[in-house]
């Protein structure tokens, strides 16, 4: 089976890099990150089911995601640095990665069902002065509730997209660098991952996997930077369904909602960088029209008749 569904413009966001989403289920709002412009922003809908960001929280330094926190407020991954930010803006800092600030950033974050924090990171130069990429300056770190930082993968070029099965039994990951979704078993009770494998490989041109949520049935939903389109996988790694936005530079995506029934889509509004091209297989016409195509950097919604979860807080 392979459904095709679009995707509607929800909110013309224009965020240049806009990533993260998750659903507070209980602030009943969508969160989602300008990461390249340090925003943090909310949106809920209307009495009509119109869609409008609410407040804006602007840290004005390169961010890799929020998430809600158990003790209300959000965290955030802002460099190295994990800060919790409160809904007046405040900031207070919570822990900071073993990681030098100059050479690596945070990209990617999500809770497991334990609510430990998972935060990925990849390198702020990505290329030598020759054009080759620099690899394995990134980490994949877990932060329990207690500040407590473990180092669980090392030797990642650009971490991405993230999330576990509904039975919190296997993990996905992305390394986008590697064109591939691997898994891993999970120890859910000593927050450990073993036994890697590939889940999904990709060839070039097909897109770069970014970012990813497991639905209610355990099947992935994947978002390809440049294909502008989210792919829903099967546990065994079949194709099962597409939805399509308006632009290429498709980003990640969230279930959500009060039903969980809704899947909502970030995408980026800046130009693609021309290595995507020659690295990555991207088209020319896709790198070009990542700045421009309609609905450029907005949050885009479907619904594809599947649930999915809401996100779990830090428990910090």
């Amino acid at each position: 089976m392979n459904i095709h569904r679009e995707a509607a413009l929800a909110i013309d966001a224009k965020n240049t890099i806009g990533e993260g989403p998750l659903w507070d289920a209980r602030g009943k709002r969508l969160l989602w990150c300008d990461n390249a412009l340090g925003i943090v922003q909310e949106a809920q809908p209307d009495n009509n089911g119109n869609w409008h960001i609410g407040r804006r929280w602007t840290l004005n330094r390169h961010i890799g995601g929020a998430v809600p926190r158990q003790n209300g407020g959000v965290i955030v991954a802002a460099g190295t640095d994990i800060l919790a930010l409160d809904d007046d803006g405040h900031i207070t800092p919570f822990a900071q990665l073993d990681a030098d600030p100059k050479k690596v950033r945070a990209n990617d974050i999500k809770c497991d069902a334990q609510g430990r924090l998972w935060v990925g990171t990849l390198g702020n130069d990505v290329l030598t002065s020759a054009g080759e990429v620099i690899e394995g300056q990134g980490a994949l770190y877990r932060i329990d509730p207690d500040g407590t930082i473990t180092t669980i993968l090392d030797h990642v070029t650009l971490s991405n997209g993230l999330d576990w099965s509904p039975d919190g039994t296997v993990f996905y990951y992305v390394d986008s660098h590697t064109l591939a979704v691997d898994i891993f078993d999970f120890d859910a009770r000593e927050g450990t991952l073993h036994n890697r494998r590939c889940f999904k490989a990709f060839a070039k041109g097909e897109g770069i996997p970014n970012g990813l949520v497991v639905d209610h049935d355990g099947c992935v939903w994947l978002a390809l930077m440049g294909s502008g389109a989210i792919h829903r996988y099967s546990p065994a790694g079949e194709l099962m369904a597409k939805v399509n936005i308006s632009t290429p530079a498709v980003t990640s995506c969230i279930f959500g909602g009060d039903h969980g029934d809704k899947l909502f889509i970030t995408s980026a509004g800046r130009k693609l960088p021309d290595i995507t091209q020659h690295l990555y297989g991207l088209s020319e016409e896709a790198v070009e029209r990542s700045a421009t195509a309609p609905g450029a950097g907005g949050l885009f919604i479907c619904q594809p008749g599947v649930t999915g979860p809401a996100a779990t807080p830090f428990a910090g």
